[in-house]
């Protein structure tokens, strides 16, 4: 992978809509991913908005649904550690450069 690559996956992740983002599934098997999500007294669920509506079978759209609202706070950690096992091993080359 690329730096460019890596920077553009980090320029898609800043850009998306905040974090957390949350799932749930109405009565005809559709899962919609929310961010903001947040629990209320009365409702029990709450969220600031939706950010997409899957559609399909429903192991599919919950299995689908599942990865990408997880993928709002999965994506910034790998970035994350790919950042610090690439200081790590720039650290233990003799010349300082990374590969």
């Amino acid at each position: 992978m690329s730096d460019t690559h890596i920077e553009e996956i980090r320029a898609r992740h800043q850009a998306a809509t905040p974090g957390p983002w949350g799932t749930s599934r109405n009565l005809n098997g559709a899962y919609t991913i929310k961010h903001g999500t947040y629990i209320t007294g009365e409702d029990g669920f709450g969220s600031d908005g939706e950010v997409a509506v899957l559609v399909g079978g429903e192991q599919v759209a919950y299995s689908n649904g599942s990865f990408i609202a997880r993928a709002r706070e999965d994506v910034p950690f790998l970035l994350d550690r790919i950042a610090e096992l690439e200081a790590l091993l720039a650290s233990q080359e003799p010349d300082g450069a990374s590969k």
